[in-house]
């Protein structure tokens, strides 16, 4: 993705679903610049598998909104194993910021309203 914009269903939905988890409280323009250990449940001081864990915790419930909640579905190829794990790859890595994970579920998810 080259950019973070409201004009990408990924980043709408991406930015909305963290800030009702709580996960930031940045407005949107300033969200996709926000890295990672910004987010409220990176433990910078937990060990890599305590942080690993909790990355595949947030990356479940964001799978769950986005396809419960917001009625998107995987892209070809693409499975709950496989969308997950992206995610956690991002999620574990404090140099990446939100607009990558909005990349990765750009690329993971067909949202509402989305051409296939």
């Amino acid at each position: 993705m080259a950019d973070w914009t409201k004009n990408n269903r990924a980043c709408t939905t991406l930015w909305s679903t963290l800030f009702n988890m709580q996960q930031l409280s940045t407005n949107f323009d300033d969200s996709g610049d926000l890295k990672i250990d910004e987010l409220t449940f990176y433990n910078a001081l937990g060990s890599s598998d305590l942080r690993r864990q909790q990355a595949t915790i947030i990356a479940d419930q964001i799978d769950n909104i986005f396809r419960v909640g917001r009625g998107a579905k995987y892209e070809s190829e693409i499975d709950r194993t496989k969308a997950i794990a992206g995610m956690v790859t991002i999620l574990i890595d404090e140099n990446k910021f939100v607009k990558d994970l909005a990349s990765n579920v750009d690329d993971s998810y067909n949202f509402w309203g989305e051409s296939e």
